[in-house]
């Protein structure tokens, strides 16, 4: 298969017209979802969890894995994860009502406004937020008592720092920066490097993957 890079760009340019940018009431949040993708050799597997803030615990997942043939290209990467979670993603919303979903990887702090987050976001329609341990793109800047991302004068999201550990939270879609960010301190562990719903995702990817790899 070849991966043709232009067109990669000119999706991502066309797909960051559909973002949109709302409050949601982060008050009546209860199921988050999380959703990350592993790797061993050539096999990429995405699990979706749905985490409920009300009680903390895991409600159920989904997984779905795959031999993957894009490469990674910074700033391209949801033309190599996406296809794998979005499968998951629809099989986990068949099971459960999902509030807002958090994606491993940036969301509008991105060169074309439209990293993997907004990109589950926008094709799914439903809220998300990209959550990174590093910045892809934009400037920091404070604002407040706060560190936000801001391309083009607006702010895109903000930069997270606990005991050490730093994220970077970004507009998916259907979500204002603000309401990102207070999200993932709602369902920020401090002692771990991602909130819950990224955690458990990136666990369990991981496990499935090294089950599994050896049979596809």
């Amino acid at each position: 298969m070849v991966f043709l890079i232009e067109n990669a760009l000119r999706a991502q340019k066309l797909l960051s017209k559909y973002i949109v940018i709302q409050p949601i009431d982060v008050s009546a949040i209860d199921i988050v979802a999380g959703v990350d993708v592993s790797y061993r050799r050539d096999v990429g597997c995405a699990a979706a969890v749905a985490y409920s803030l009300k009680s903390k615990a895991l409600v159920t997942y989904s997984y779905y894995c795959e031999k993957v043939t894009v490469p990674y290209i910074p700033g391209l990467l949801a033309f190599r994860e996406a296809p794998l979670m979005l499968r998951t993603l629809l099989h986990l919303l068949s099971k459960v009502r999902i509030d807002i979903t958090f994606v491993n990887g940036h969301g509008m702090a991105h060169p074309r406004r439209c990293g993997i987050a907004s990109h589950i976001g926008v094709v799914l329609n439903i809220p998300s937020i990209g959550v990174a341990k590093s910045l892809l793109y934009g400037e920091v800047v404070r604002a407040d008592d706060s560190e936000a991302i801001v391309i083009d004068n607006m702010i895109v999201g903000y930069v997270l720092t606990k005991n050490s550990k730093k994220l970077y939270v970004s507009i998916g879609n259907k979500v204002t920066a603000k309401d990102a960010a207070d999200i993932t301190l709602k369902t920020w562990d401090f002692r771990y490097s991602l909130p819950e719903p990224l955690r458990l995702a990136d666990e369990i990817s991981r496990k499935i993957v090294k089950k599994l790899a050896t049979k596809l």
